[in-house]
């Protein structure tokens, strides 16, 4: 089911123009982490959790593949995004995932928040080949001290007004010689309820600042 929906998006990107297509893994419920979940809710995804790396590694990247060959046939880039709370969040981990993907078409963004609450930063970043990167999310996030994060409360800040220093993680993109496209994302409840004229030109002033 899910490689016919990664067909049926990949005919809209190719008839709408679109490079490429966002992937990520899974799972989206934190309940999945949750050893109980599996006789609590023993139909709840939970994709890879709880395997050894190098199976979620070698499960991932096959998955990865498949979705790229499909991409490839209509000349689509997939560039891959893993949530931190999932399996293979690390920037590390998922280079290793991609490499064993094996796929000319597969990249990676790089989202400042997912980073962070990962354990990834500046440094990390900055190592990256500019040619693997196909995006980048610019955002923010309240103070995290480890466990698992939870993205409702700790993206709930106005970005700018967080714990990360933007402009040293904007510099390690740059640092790489990345010029590609760059995006906002806005988790704060407040600023939902504000003018969306106002937020966005806001935004807009803080990203080319």
């Amino acid at each position: 089911d899910l490689l016919k929906d990664a067909e049926a998006l990949t005919d809209l990107a190719s008839a709408v123009g679109s490079k490429g297509i966002q992937v990520i893994t899974g799972p989206i419920s934190l309940e999945a982490l949750d050893p109980t979940s599996v006789t609590r809710l023993p139909d709840l995804y939970r994709g890879v959790v709880g395997l050894p790396i190098e199976e979620q590694i070698d499960i991932t990247a096959s998955g990865l593949a498949a979705v790229a060959d499909i991409a490839a046939q209509r000349n689509v880039v997939i560039y891959h995004e893993a949530l931190s709370w999932t399996p293979l969040n690390t920037l590390d981990r998922q280079l290793r995932t991609i490499r064993k993907a094996a796929r000319d078409n597969i990249r990676l963004v790089v989202d400042f928040w997912h980073c962070y609450t990962s354990g990834d930063g500046p440094e990390q970043i900055s190592r990256l080949d500019k040619d693997l990167i196909y995006g980048v999310h610019i955002c923010d996030s309240l103070p995290f001290a480890g466990g698992v994060p939870n993205e409702p409360v700790l993206r709930d800040v106005e970005t700018g007004k967080g714990a990360l220093d933007l402009r040293e993680w904007v510099a390690a993109v740059k640092s790489t010689g990345y010029d590609g496209w760059w995006s906002c994302e806005l988790f704060c409840n407040k600023q939902h309820q504000m003018n969306s004229y106002d937020v966005a030109r806001d935004l807009k002033t803080l990203m080319q600042d």
